[in-house]
């Protein structure tokens, strides 16, 4: 039954940046198989064992997902965000099949032979060879079926992992690993997320902290350095450029100084910034208006479409506020932002204490979580198909490889 469930995640790993039904079908066949099996309750004691704090964490959010239905504005809209989590339960059914090394390198193989598969597409798709009907996927932004929301998330954390791989390695396997992080990079910037830039160049700039404050190299740091000039002169060539000189104006409101149409802008730049800074302003007077409990799971659509009616609101009816932190805090007060901020800080420290030199797979913990908080300011990381599901894949191997690592460790030591 383990090797069954692992086959179903190397398979869910290598289409995961094709086909969203696909992935949900292996995935939730996995979890399934993990429920009946007690793969998944094993996994789950090994996370209670040696990942307490993380654990209670996770339930605890868990849990208010669900009481917040209780007071919810939109019981049914609840049920269906509710459903949009489902996927948070494969973390114990990774954790335990991961602890085998062998399907631990398996898996880790497919999402990566997945994702270099998925780039050779974008370039095909770059050049017209292709048709993508994914929105925010085209030629001009070329993201594949994954689309420009999430792939610099998907491939910010891929590229900045085998950063530190090739840190770690040398030879033919060194400059395989760093082809494939450039490739991913300039993919990245020369597509139109502007959360993408973001997280590439911030979980570049902790894989050189970190590197520099446990080996004490300077000689690491000088290279990262050259490595963010050359991002920026792609993003002075790239296609982004305007979304981000767009956003820019838009935040200091400098648009008609610039002598620009924002209303008439190509690629609507400006005019997308000021609408996600009325939102966000929105999303604050709904918590306002709720401000112990919030308006429940699911009730964030019920609520702005009653400001918008009561004239309080310019905002359009939408179903988040692009943004988790502002989301959790209308959905459950205070209480709500809270705990989806321990969870991002606790599920960062689990990483970022360990040796990452000592254990390569220690990264996989803690740059999904690093990259959920960015991608949290402007979209509802937690909860989408591509990030929540890699980092809840990602995190599952990582924990199980540093546990078996530190085991090895402890043993030679003794």
């Amino acid at each position: 039954m383990s090797r069954l469930i692992m086959i179903l995640l190397c398979a869910a790993a290598l289409v995961f940046p094709f086909s969203v039904a696909v992935t949900n079908i292996f995935l939730g066949a996995a979890l399934a198989l993990g429920l009946v099996s007690g793969v998944w309750w094993q996994g789950a004691r090994e996370c209670w064992s040696n990942h307490r704090l993380l654990s209670i964490i996770f339930c605890a959010y868990m849990v208010l997902l669900l009481l917040g239905l209780l007071w919810s504005l939109d019981l049914k809209w609840g049920l269906h965000v509710l459903g949009r989590h489902w996927f948070w339960l494969l973390l114990p059914i990774v954790v335990s099949i991961s602890l085998d090394k062998k399907w631990r390198d398996l898996f880790l193989l497919s999402l990566s032979a997945g994702l270099a598969v998925n780039l050779v597409y974008c370039v095909l798709q770059m050049f017209g060879y292709v048709e993508v009907t994914t929105g925010g996927s085209n030629a001009e932004n070329a993201t594949g079926h994954i689309g420009h929301i999430g792939f610099g998330f998907v491939y910010g954390v891929w590229a900045t992992w085998l950063l530190h791989l090739g840190l770690l390695w040398s030879g033919t396997q060194r400059l395989i690993v760093w082809g494939l992080a450039a490739w991913s990079y300039v993919m990245v910037f020369a597509a139109q997320g502007r959360s993408g830039y973001l997280i590439a160049v911030i979980l570049m700039l902790s894989v050189c902290l970190k590197w520099v404050v446990d080996s004490r190299s300077w000689r690491i740091a000088v290279m990262f350095v050259a490595m963010a000039v050359l991002m920026l002169f792609v993003i002075a060539l790239g296609s982004g450029k305007e979304r981000l000189h767009g956003t820019w104006l838009a935040f200091t409101q400098t648009q008609y100084e610039a002598g620009l149409d924002w209303r008439d802008s190509s690629d609507n730049a400006i005019l997308a910034t000021q609408e996600r800074f009325q939102m966000w302003k929105t999303s604050i007077n709904i918590y306002l208006d709720n401000p112990v409990l919030g308006v429940g799971t699911g009730g964030f659509p019920v609520a702005l479409d009653k400001m918008i009616a009561e004239r309080r609101s310019a905002s359009r009816s939408t179903a988040h506020p692009h943004n988790q932190y502002l989301l959790n805090l209308t959905r459950w007060g205070p209480l709500g932002l809270l705990l989806l901020c321990s969870l991002l800080y606790f599920w960062m420290r689990e990483g970022w204490r360990m040796d990452w030199r000592e254990l390569p797979m220690a990264p996989l913990i803690f740059l999904p979580a690093l990259a959920l908080a960015v991608h949290a300011l402007s979209s509802t990381s937690v909860e989408e198909h591509f990030s929540a599901i890699l980092a809840v894949l990602l995190l599952g191997t990582g924990l199980a490889g540093n546990r078996i690592q530190n085991e090895k460790g402890d043993c030679e030591c003794n």
